[in-house]
C-alpha cells in the first residue's frame, strides 16, 4: 500500500468519524427535543383534563342545585294546590248545605 493510499484512508477515517459524531449528536438533540415536546404536550393535556373535570363538577353541582330548587317549587305548588282544593271543597259543602 502506497503512502498516498494510506494518507487518503487516514483522512477518510478521521473525517468519517467526525461526521459520524456530528450526525449522532444531531440525532440525540432531535430525540431530546421530541421528548421535551411530548412532555410539554402531556402536561398541557393533563392541565386541560383537570380543568374539564372541574367544569364537570361545577355543572353537576349546578344541576343538583336546580333539581333541588325545582323540587322545592313543586312541593310549594303542591301545598298551594292542596289548600285550594280544600277551600273548593268547603265552598261546595256550604253551597250544598244552603240549598
Amino acid at each position: 500500500m502506497s503512502f498516498w493510499h494510506f494518507a487518503l484512508l487516514f483522512f477518510m477515517m478521521a473525517f468519517g468519524i467526525g461526521a459520524l459524531a456530528i450526525i449522532m449528536e444531531h440525532f440525540q438533540k432531535m430525540a431530546s427535543l421530541k421528548a421535551q415536546a411530548r412532555a410539554q404536550h402531556s402536561e398541557a393535556l393533563e392541565r386541560r383534563l383537570e380543568e374539564m373535570a372541574q367544569q364537570v363538577a361545577e355543572l353537576r353541582q349546578m344541576h343538583t342545585d336546580h333539581v333541588l330548587s325545582i323540587d322545592s317549587h313543586i312541593q310549594h305548588l303542591d301545598y298551594k294546590l292542596s289548600a285550594l282544593e280544600s277551600r273548593i271543597e268547603q265552598v261546595e259543602q256550604r253551597q250544598s248545605v244552603g240549598r
